[in-house]
């Protein structure tokens, strides 16, 4: 009984985490290229930031997916107890 279906936030988040690590990627390696090769603390600190997003992306993701399995254990349960009571 479980549902597997893409809903549209997890579409949503998937567009968005893609785009957001794509367009990190591009614009840091633009930095690294105007910089002519040097790493700089702005660098560093780009580099992090941008690497803090994705993690923050793949936890949300994982936190909505968990959510939805807990939903459906606490159905289940409900609708066992429910039947038990029934009898």
């Amino acid at each position: 009984m479980a549902e597997n279906n893409m809903n549209i936030f997890d579409i949503v988040l998937l567009i968005v985490g893609v785009a957001a690590a794509f367009l990190g990627f591009q614009l840091i390696n633009q930095a690294y290229k105007a910089e002519s090769g040097q790493i700089s603390w702005l660098m560093i600190i780009a580099i992090f930031s941008w690497l803090s997003l994705l993690v923050m992306f793949i936890l949300l993701s994982v936190m909505v997916d968990v959510s939805k399995k807990e939903l459906n254990e606490l159905k289940m349960m409900v609708y066992m107890l429910s039947n038990s009571k029934k009898k």
